[in-house]
C-alpha cells in the first residue's frame, strides 16, 4: 500500500517547485514604469499650415488604462500552504499621482497660461515586442460621444531599444484658418470597459474608425492637428517630442522587481518648446 505521507510531501514539493518557477519568471520579466505628459500650446496655432484633412483613426485592437483605485495587485493562484505566492503589480493600471515625476512642473506650466495640460498618468507594464504590442487609447471619447480636445493613441514596444509611437490629435477652433470651412468630424475612440484585467478588445465594427460620429452629437471643434511620430528611447532617459501645437514628454523606466516603487525619483525638467520661454521654476 502506498506511503500516503510520502505521497502528501511529494505532491507539496512539486507544488512548491512550481511556485518557485513562477516567481522566477515574475522576477525576470520586463516591467516598466512609464510616465506620460502630453500638453498644448494655446497660441501655437499660427505657426504653421496644416493638412485640411488629416487622416485620423484608432487602431484595429486597443487597450485603456485602468483608472487609480480600480484594481489592486493581483495574487497568482495560492498553492499548497505555507508556500510564499509571488504577487505582481496590475499592467496598465494607473498609479497615484503622487508618483509623477513630473507632477509639479506639469502643474506650474498649467499656471503658467501658456500650456494646457491635456493628459498626465504614470503605470506599469510589461513591454511587448512591436507585432504583440497593443496600443493605448488616451481618450474616453468612446464612452460619452463627445469629441474632447485630445484624442487618439500611443504604442509602446521593444525592439532592441524602447519605442513610443504617437497617434495623437489636437482637435482646435481653427483659428489659423482663413475662413469659416471646418473639417469632417474626426471619429470617435471605441468604448472603454474595465475588466478584472485589461486585454486588447478587437472593436465590432460599428466601434472605433468605423463609427465617426456619434448620433446627435455635433463636432464642436473646426480643425485636428495630427503629432504621429515614432521615437526611439533609453531607460530611465526622459525624451520630448516638440510639435508647434503639442508637446509630449515621456520616461520608461526599468523595473529591478515586479514590485512598484513607493516614491517618486527627483523630478526632471520637462524641456520647453523651442523659441518659448522656459516654465516658471518650482
Amino acid at each position: 500500500m502506498p506511503d500516503r505521507s510520502l505521497a502528501q510531501f511529494v505532491r507539496i514539493l512539486i507544488g512548491t517547485a512550481l511556485l518557485l518557477s513562477l516567481s522566477v519568471q515574475a522576477q525576470t520579466e520586463s516591467w516598466y514604469r512609464v510616465e506620460l505628459l502630453v500638453f498644448s500650446y494655446p497660441a501655437g496655432g499660427t505657426a504653421e499650415q496644416w493638412e485640411a484633412t488629416p487622416e485620423l483613426t484608432y487602431p484595429q485592437a486597443t487597450q485603456f488604462l485602468t483608472e487609480p483605485g480600480e484594481q489592486a495587485a493581483s495574487a497568482q493562484q495560492a498553492g499548497p500552504a505555507n508556500v510564499p505566492v509571488p504577487v505582481q503589480p496590475t499592467p496598465f493600471a494607473t498609479l497615484p499621482s503622487t508618483l509623477r515625476e513630473f507632477g509639479s512642473k506639469a502643474d506650474a506650466m498649467q499656471r503658467s497660461g501658456r500650456y494646457r495640460i491635456l493628459f498626465h498618468e504614470t503605470w506599469l507594464q510589461p513591454m511587448a515586442n512591436q507585432s504583440a504590442a497593443v496600443p493605448i487609447v488616451l481618450d474616453h471619447s468612446g464612452d460619452g460621444g463627445q469629441w474632447p480636445a485630445l484624442q487618439g493613441s500611443i504604442k509602446l514596444y521593444m525592439s532592441g531599444d524602447l519605442y513610443l509611437e504617437t497617434n495623437l490629435w489636437l482637435n482646435t477652433q481653427g483659428e489659423y484658418l482663413h475662413s469659416s470651412w471646418r473639417m469632417p468630424p474626426p471619429p470617435l475612440g471605441p468604448a472603454s470597459s474595465v475588466p478584472e484585467m485589461p486585454v486588447p478588445t478587437a472593436p465590432q465594427p460599428q466601434d472605433s474608425a468605423a463609427s465617426p460620429t456619434a448620433p446627435g452629437s455635433v463636432y464642436p471643434f473646426r480643425h485636428a492637428v495630427l503629432l504621429q511620430q515614432t521615437r526611439r528611447m533609453r531607460s530611465a532617459e526622459v525624451n520630448y517630442i516638440d510639435h508647434p501645437m503639442l508637446g509630449v514628454v515621456a520616461k520608461i523606466t526599468a523595473l529591478s522587481g515586479v514590485e512598484p516603487e513607493t516614491t517618486a525619483q527627483p523630478e526632471t525638467t520637462v524641456p520647453p518648446k523651442a523659441g518659448a520661454e522656459s516654465t516658471p521654476s518650482t
